[in-house]
Formats: C-alpha cells, structure tokens, sequence
C-alpha cells in the first residue's frame, strides 16, 4: 500500500510544479503582476515581498493607493541587480587587465 501513497505523493509534487510553472509563464506574458503574482514568479512568500515594499527594497506601483502591482521588467531588473551576483573568474580577470591598461 505505500507504493500507492508514494505515486500519489509523487504525482501531486508534479502537479504543484506543473502549476507553478504555468503561472510563471502566464505572468510573463503580463506587464503588471500582482502581489500573489509576484510571489509566485519570485519564488519568494508574499510576507517577504510585503517586507520589501516596506522596507523600499523593491519597486512597485500603487493603484488608488491601495492595491499594489509590480512591473515585471522592474523585477527582472532588480533580481539581476540586487548586488548578490558574483563575477566568474574570466570576468575578474578581464576586469583587472582593463584596470591594468588603463593605468
């Protein structure tokens, strides 16, 4: 009988992935997402992104002043620019022979 669970299991596992990958092409084909949206397209709890917002870490826009919505170019921007990105080592060398010749 546990086989019969496992499959089960397995099978739902899919299905979230499944789901989670179909919102995130679907909110690609959106300029705006909404807070659930941008939860799911970030991979990050909705909590987090409302601690962001607070905080002014991400940017966002403000309906009516009251419903939030994020661009998602703005997003995909910050998530590239948000300083945890490490350079490999062809970059830093490429980097530092720049610096060298300009010296």
């Amino acid at each position: 009988m546990g086989n019969h669970s496992d499959l089960f299991e397995s099978i739902q596992n899919i299905n979230n992935k499944l789901d989670r990958i179909q919102k995130q092409i679907m909110a690609r084909e959106k300029p705006f997402l909404s807070i659930d949206e941008a939860s799911d397209y970030l991979n990050i709890p909705k909590a987090t992104i409302y601690g962001y917002i607070s905080k002014g870490v991400i940017p966002y826009h403000k309906l009516n002043g009251r419903r939030v919505y994020f661009d998602i170019k703005e997003l995909d921007a910050y998530v590239l620019n948000a300083g945890n990105r490490k350079m490999s080592n062809a970059e830093i060398e490429s980097e530092a022979a720049h610096l060298s010749e300009s010296l």
